[in-house]
C-alpha cells in the first residue's frame, strides 16, 4: 500500500462524519493504522480551524461583500 493512502482513507472516512472530535480521530487513527504523526496531523487540521469547510465559509463572506457592490 502507498506510503499515505492510510492517511487519505483517514481523511475521507472522517469527512463522511457531520462532526469531528479527538475521540473520533483517534478512532481513524486506530482503524487505519495511522502514525501518531498522521494522527496529529488530522487533529491539527480539523480542531484547529483550518478544515477546508472553514475556509470555505470565510469565502463566502469574500464573495458576499463583492456581490453587494
Amino acid at each position: 500500500m502507498n506510503e499515505h493512502e492510510s492517511l487519505r482513507k483517514a481523511l475521507a472516512w472522517l469527512l463522511k462524519h457531520p462532526e469531528l472530535d479527538q475521540h473520533l480521530i483517534a478512532e481513524a487513527s486506530r482503524h487505519f493504522d495511522l502514525s501518531p504523526l498522521d494522527e496529529e496531523f488530522l487533529a491539527q487540521y480539523f480542531l484547529s480551524g483550518s478544515h477546508g469547510m472553514a475556509r470555505k465559509s470565510s469565502k463566502n463572506t469574500q464573495n458576499d461583500d463583492l456581490d453587494s457592490n
